[in-house]
């Protein structure tokens, strides 16, 4: 029997290993279940160290035979750091911490003196630089922080698309510079390419921040970009319905579901970490920032213990990932006005293998769903990696996609945010054993499977090749 001749995808991503953040799994997952389709895989992406954090373990994750091309992230920045540093001659040199300096690379002091008399100076330079940061990250670098890495990666893209012959391109978001890159890349050769979203580019939770101005800006370019698409894939049904709206010229069936998914193998063999008799831990296994930050969980936990102090010492939360100042400041007064100390704890950002095994021991894992305009369309990374790890979840989130893949896979329990009382009773049900017996319904869990879901992507991605550019 002739082989069935391979098809190849060159996939845009910016968040692939060494970068640690969970957004890198779904790209990485894609080469590795399109491979075993029948795909040749290539990577386009930054130069290890342009994204933090950094994980160097997770190369081992890229599957073998996948290229990956990395094209540097240009940095005017630190040309200008280096400018400044020239002007102070042998003085000290700008603060790293304001200037974003790479530690290391610092000029070595001069004179007392000369420190001194350049100190007016460096003052002046560091508030410059700061304005100048919060200026250009507001007005200027748009759609992302990775504007600047479009130019390259589109000169070298079409470099790889000559030598790798693909048949179809897919560009990963965020960060959304990707999918401008995916858009020139195949309007410059001619390949059709694939728009994945696994978060909106307007009107997200996580860019609230974002003015109205530049919002209607980037929605105008969003949809001169992405329009040019064989086919939009995103990661829920809310969000496809947006887009279908956001899109109209696009024919629904170029609109496509295709959620985050699990391996089942990922977890087996981890060894569990952390589990404490007579003590119920419950895991929160990422970062809190912006709208995502479970106060409520702070004050349920407090008043549980003063309503029922007989529960001290039998449970505990432990949060394993950064937390943004803002939240660490308002987490630490909640803390230490509820007496918490002994029942909250914070650490720092933990390798992955580290995090599953922490995951596979928690007695329940915690997710919060960031909240915001958009949020019933999101579905965290996170929620398939728990549920690979086989604990019961603990939802914090408003109603939407996430509570219902929990509620119909009988994950776990949700709780609305900000429903103090709501949370404190469940923790009280579930240590009183009052919850019923974790019982997840494995046929409707198996759906979320990424082999089975990158199947579907394999279908779209042919269907695309198939019909040429649009």
């Amino acid at each position: 029997m002739t082989a069935r001749p391979s098809r190849r995808v060159l996939i845009v991503a910016v968040e692939f290993p060494p970068v640690k953040g969970i957004g890198r799994l779904r790209p990485l997952k894609f080469c590795q279940h399109l491979q075993a389709l029948g795909w040749e895989t290539a990577v386009l992406t930054l130069t290890e160290g342009d994204m933090q954090p950094v994980d160097r373990t997770t190369l081992d994750e890229i599957p073998d035979g996948t290229r990956v091309f990395r094209v540097p992230l240009p940095r005017p920045r630190e040309r200008l750091v280096l400018a400044v540093k020239r002007l102070l001659g042998r003085g000290r040199p700008v603060d790293a911490e304001a200037t974003g300096a790479v530690p290391g690379n610092e000029s070595v002091p001069g004179p007392v003196t000369h420190a001194a008399s350049a100190s007016g100076l460096i003052s002046s330079v560091k508030r410059g630089v700061a304005w100048m940061d919060r200026f250009i990250h507001r007005h200027v670098q748009i759609p992302d922080d990775l504007v600047l890495w479009w130019p390259p990666a589109v000169r070298q893209g079409v470099r790889i698309v000559d030598e790798f012959r693909p048949d179809v391109i897919l560009a990963t978001a965020p960060h959304f510079t990707s999918l401008i890159v995916g858009a020139h890349l195949s309007r410059r050769t001619g390949v059709p390419w694939v728009a994945d979203y696994r978060d909106l580019w307007t009107g997200d939770v996580l860019r609230a921040w974002v003015p109205a101005w530049r919002q209607r800006l980037e929605l105008a370019l969003e949809r001169r970009v992405v329009s040019t698409a064989g086919a939009v894939v995103t990661v829920s049904g809310p969000k496809t319905e947006v887009m279908r709206g956001r899109l109209p010229r696009l024919p629904d069936e170029a609109l496509v579901t295709i959620t985050n998914g699990y391996d089942p193998e990922e977890f087996e063999g981890v060894e569990p970490e952390g589990q404490t008799p007579g003590v119920l831990r419950i895991v929160y296994a990422g970062r809190l920032f912006k709208n995502r930050r479970g106060y409520e969980l702070l004050e349920a936990a407090g008043g549980l213990l003063w309503e029922r102090p007989d529960l001290a010492g039998r449970f505990r939360f432990e949060y394993y990932g950064g937390r943004a100042p803002e939240i660490v400041a308002r987490m630490d007064e909640l803390v230490t006005r509820h007496g918490l100390e002994p029942v909250f704890r914070f650490f720092p950002d933990v390798p992955y293998r580290r995090s599953k095994a922490l995951q596979k021991g928690a007695d329940v894992l915690l997710l919060i769903v960031d909240g915001g305009e958009t949020t019933s369309g999101v579905i965290p990374g996170k929620l398939f990696e728990y549920i690979a790890a086989g604990r019961p979840i603990l939802c914090v989130a408003e109603e939407g996609a996430t509570p219902e893949i929990i509620r119909r896979g009988r994950l776990g329990w949700v709780e609305r945010p900000g429903d103090v009382a709501g949370i404190q009773a469940r923790l009280a049900r579930i240590l009183d054993a009052e919850d019923g017996v974790f019982d997840p319904d494995q046929d409707y869990v198996r759906g979320f499977e990424r082999r089975h879901l990158v199947t579907r992507l394999a279908r779209v991605l042919e269907q695309v090749a198939a019909g040429g550019p649009r």
